[in-house]
C-alpha cells in the first residue's frame, strides 16, 4: 500500500534527560523538591478557619433547605406524566443536589463577606449561585419556548429563595456572634 506513516521523533527528543548535570541547579533542586504549601503563621488559625467554614455550610445548607422544602414538595406533589417513583427519585437528587450546592454556597458566602460588609457584593453572590442553578436544572429542547422561560423563572426563584434564606441565617448568625465571625476582633 502506498500509506505512508507519520514521521517518527526519536526518542531522546521526547523524554526527559536522566542526567542530572545537564540541569542549571536551580531546576534540579525544584525538580527534586517536594512540593508543599506553607501559608505561614499559626496552623490553629487555618484548623480554625476550616471549622468556621463547615459551621457556615452546614448552617446554610439548613437554612436553606428548610426554606425550600415547601417549593420542592409542591413540585413533588403537582408532578403531571410522571410516575410517583420517577417523581421522588428525582426529588430526592434534587434536594440532595440543593443541600450540597448550598453548603458550599455557605463557605463562598463566608469568605465573600468576612472582611467587607457591602450589600451589593452579597446580593451578587446570592444571584450568582441562584443563576447558575436556575441554568444547571432547566431541561433544553431544540428551540427555545416561552415555557423555557416559565421554568428558568420557577428554578431561578426557587434557588433565590433557598440562597437568600441562606444568607439570612448566616447573617444572623454572624450578628449574634455565635460561631461565625465575619471580623477578627
Amino acid at each position: 500500500s502506498s500509506r505512508r506513516s507519520p514521521p517518527r521523533c526519536s526518542r531522546r527528543a521526547t523524554a526527559p534527560s536522566s542526567s542530572p548535570a545537564l540541569m542549571v541547579p536551580a531546576a534540579r533542586r525544584s525538580a527534586t523538591a517536594a512540593v508543599r504549601l506553607d501559608l505561614g503563621g499559626d496552623r490553629r488559625i487555618f484548623e480554625e478557619e476550616r471549622i468556621e467554614s463547615i459551621k457556615a455550610g452546614v448552617c446554610s445548607s439548613t437554612a436553606g433547605s428548610v426554606a425550600s422544602a415547601p417549593v420542592k414538595m409542591s413540585g413533588l406533589l403537582s408532578s403531571k406524566g410522571a410516575t410517583m417513583a420517577t417523581a421522588l427519585s428525582q426529588w430526592q437528587f434534587s434536594t440532595g443536589a440543593l443541600a450540597i450546592e448550598l453548603f458550599l454556597f455557605g463557605v463562598v458566602y463566608r469568605c465573600t463577606v468576612r472582611n467587607d460588609d457591602n450589600p451589593m457584593l452579597k446580593q451578587g453572590c446570592i444571584g450568582a449561585f441562584a443563576l447558575i442553578r436556575a441554568l444547571s436544572s432547566m431541561q433544553v429542547t431544540k428551540l427555545w419556548t416561552p415555557d423555557m422561560w416559565l421554568q428558568l423563572g420557577i428554578y431561578f426563584g426557587e434557588s433565590f429563595i433557598a440562597f437568600a434564606f441562606a444568607a439570612a441565617a448566616l447573617e444572623f448568625v454572624r450578628s449574634v456572634r455565635r460561631g461565625l465571625p465575619g471580623k477578627r476582633t
